[in-house]
């Protein structure tokens, strides 16, 4: 079984670099010739440095970067123009402010994201901190000032530099609605994009204002139903009477998962949550210590289990996908009767080891699967050790390998 899931593993990490798709794009070189061309879509989280691209499905691939590229844009999807000028790096982290209210210049070169395009223009840049920018038409970019530090150098006073705001009332001195919104106007990219859109859209000359922002990219959401078969590794119980363990036993599982897929990087991260009912065993099963001096019993045992997690996909095509994930135990409950494993000589109980009811936080799991059209999926799973045990000596390890399908709800 954990064969299995390690060549699932195997070539779903094997598979990572391939299942990026070449999308129609074109990029604008430093010539401003405009050629029309396939990008590598990685749908990037933080702006790239550099990009891959062809001019046809044969070709060679070749690289793009600020010094050989002004500009590049992938269909229905996302802009980036090159910026040749001053970024302020400071810390956006509380424990490395600085102490000082001026941004802390560097000179760089680097793609930028546009946001918001028409008369006034908005960009972004994301790396290890975030930083936003305008233009107005194509005339030159500039930085739009936001910076947080401690006041008089003293840890315990953030003061914050929103030389942006002035910026904006600047910006945007013709238009009395624009100018309403500058003192709502926050340094994030929903707020920021409200006021540039406002601006653009009662300044239109009646052109399309062509707009690539963060809002497009929605959370969506898959609740599945999963069942699957549990098989579960001998339950040896430790520091305890020496015992051979409670036989390997398989038994059902069902389960409910609900998928959180995040915007981001081509919809490839997921939050996963899945409350899951399983048996370990549904009858009484009693096992002799290895002194052959007393019998220990265990009634049936069921559980429910809430696993949290995140799950990464890799698109094969259109309708297919592998996925990996990993998960940690939240809570677990038992929900079978019995409470302890039975000790007894001669049939009269001398000793009961209290069954935990209730667990939080132990144990993980690690899966890897198969996903067909968002609708159908199978999985292999290996869940860790997780003690059902009241307490941490003895302890009684329940781990197991799971064979799970699923049928997507909506």
């Amino acid at each position: 079984m954990k064969k299995t899931l390690s060549s699932l593993l195997f070539c779903s990490i094997a598979s990572f670099y391939a299942q990026v798709k070449f999308e129609k794009g074109y990029i604008i070189d430093q010539n401003d010739i405009k050629k029309e061309v396939l990008i590598k879509n990685k749908g990037w989280v933080s702006n790239p440095d550099n990009i891959i691209y062809k001019t046809d499905e044969n070709s060679a691939e070749d690289k793009g970067t600020p010094s050989t590229i002004k500009e590049f844009g992938i269909y229905n999807d996302s802009k980036y123009v090159t910026y040749n000028g001053n970024i302020d790096y400071s810390s956006d982290d509380i424990s490395n402010f600085s102490n000082t209210k001026e941004p802390k210049f560097v000179k760089s070169s680097v793609f930028l994201k546009e946001l918001v395009a028409g008369n006034k223009n908005l960009y972004t840049y994301k790396g290890h901190i975030t930083r936003y920018f305008y233009s107005e038409s194509d005339s030159v970019i500039h930085p739009l000032i936001y910076k947080k530090y401690f006041f008089n150098g003293n840890s315990s006073q953030v003061a914050t530099n929103e030389q942006y705001l002035d910026q904006l009332k600047t910006i945007f001195a013709d238009n009395n609605s624009a100018q309403a919104l500058v003192n709502r106007t926050q340094y994030t990219a929903s707020s920021l994009t409200k006021i540039f859109k406002t601006y653009n859209g009662e300044s239109s000359d009646g052109s399309t204002d062509q707009s690539f922002t963060e809002s497009k990219k929605k959370v969506k959401f898959n609740l599945s139903i999963r069942p699957g078969i549990n098989f579960y590794a001998p339950l040896e119980l430790k520091e305890s009477y020496r015992n051979p363990g409670f036989p390997s036993k398989s038994n059902f599982r069902i389960g409910v998962e609900a998928e959180l897929v995040l915007p981001f990087n081509k919809n490839k991260w997921s939050v996963i949550l899945e409350p899951t009912y399983a048996q370990y065993t549904n009858k009484k099963t009693t096992i002799r210590t290895d002194d052959n001096l007393y019998n220990m019993t265990m009634d049936s045992y069921s559980f429910i289990n809430i696993p949290l997690g995140i799950r990464y996909s890799m698109f094969l095509n259109e309708k297919s996908r592998i996925f990996v994930n990993v998960a940690t135990n939240v809570l677990n409950v038992r929900t079978s009767s019995s409470a302890s494993i039975d000790v007894d000589y001669d049939n009269v109980v001398f000793d009961k080891i209290a069954l935990a009811s209730t667990q939080a936080f132990r144990g993980t799991s690690f899966g890897a699967g198969f996903n067909y059209n968002n609708k159908f999926s199978v999985e292999a799973r290996l869940s860790s050790s997780t003690n059902i045990l009241y307490k941490d000596l003895p302890n009684a390890d329940l781990k197991s390998f799971s064979l799970i399908l699923g049928y997507n709800i909506f």
